[in-house]
């Protein structure tokens, strides 16, 4: 498995590492660490060092690099993961997944927004393109670092959101194929909106309970502890209420990765989840990039 971290500071590095040290992966599993320097990022002490170019750049792209390869390399060097640290320089709304594309990579694993950190990019505007444009599956990592139970480490409660679209369905599969820690538990929910005019997949209560139904026996399939149940009310309100209700360490919800009026259901639903949960948020995200690396193998 191919993993890309996306961080913009030491304090982001770190929540990431433990996110990915605290959790089992499969064999083979390797790290790319992306660091993208804006200019704005360069202190004035350097660009008074290095002058008022791109040598005062390189100095702070030189700096971040070292910052991150101790940060990151060693640590996941320990576990057996090979990590390696990539610094660029430019807009990160549209480096990261550039370079989630040109590694053909699994999963982006950024940290979540922090209100008393609004300087960082990766917390705000970045976090929320790579959601929506990125051309593979993105977790956005909350380290809820103040309660002990909520550790990364002790991620146990999965709450799994779908449609019954078959992006859904290849969330879920990802789900079940991935290792997970011992103990862990899921719940299948899928939301009916029945005054509705623009009714979901999962418009009516039937359809619902299919849903959910195909969902937990993908996952019971791969030996996981999974319950379900039909929800009703707005969906982004009604999964973002579930996880705090049920205490959810993780949310799983699939995106279409599409833009305006093709964009489906769970492609709104999922960002509105990832920017506004209480807990980590994976966005899963498999056809798109299959399809892309399909073609670039076969030379279609």
């Amino acid at each position: 498995m191919k993993l890309l971290i996306a961080s913009d500071s030491p304090i982001s590095t770190e929540v990431l590492v433990a996110s990915v040290s605290s959790r089992p992966w499969p064999s083979g599993t390797t790290v790319k660490v992306l660091s993208v320097v804006a200019d704005a990022d360069v202190s004035a002490d350097i660009w008074r060092q290095f002058g008022y170019g791109k040598n005062a750049v390189a100095r702070e792209m030189e700096r971040r690099g070292d910052q991150l390869t101790a940060l990151a390399v060693e640590p996941l060097g320990k576990i057996g993961i090979p990590a390696e640290v990539v610094v660029s320089r430019g807009d990160a709304r549209h480096l990261v997944p550039f370079f989630a594309r040109k590694w053909s990579t699994d999963l982006i694993l950024v940290r979540a927004h922090v209100r008393k950190d609004f300087t960082h990019w990766m917390l705000g505007s970045v976090a929320r393109a790579v959601v929506t444009i990125a051309p593979c599956s993105v977790e956005i990592v909350r380290d809820t670092a103040d309660d002990d139970s909520k550790k990364l480490e002790n991620v146990r409660k999965i709450l799994v959101a779908t449609d019954g679209s078959e992006i859904s369905q290849v969330a879920a599969r990802a789900v079940a194929e991935r290792p997970w820690p011992e103990g862990s538990v899921f719940k299948v929910v899928s939301v009916e909106e029945p005054w509705t005019s623009k009714r979901s997949r999962a418009g009516s209560s039937e359809e619902a309970q299919v849903s959910v139904t195909s969902a937990e026996q993908i996952l019971a399939s791969a030996g996981f502890q999974t319950t379900g149940e039909v929800l009703s009310g707005d969906v982004k309100k009604t999964v973002l209420e579930e996880a705090q209700k049920w205490a959810a360490d993780l949310i799983v919800v699939g995106s279409h990765g599409r833009k305006g009026f093709k964009r489906m259901l769970l492609g709104s639903v999922s960002e509105a989840v990832a920017m506004n949960a209480h807990c980590s948020v994976l966005v899963g995200r498999g056809a798109q990039r299959s399809s892309r690396t399909a073609s670039a193998r076969t030379g279609t």
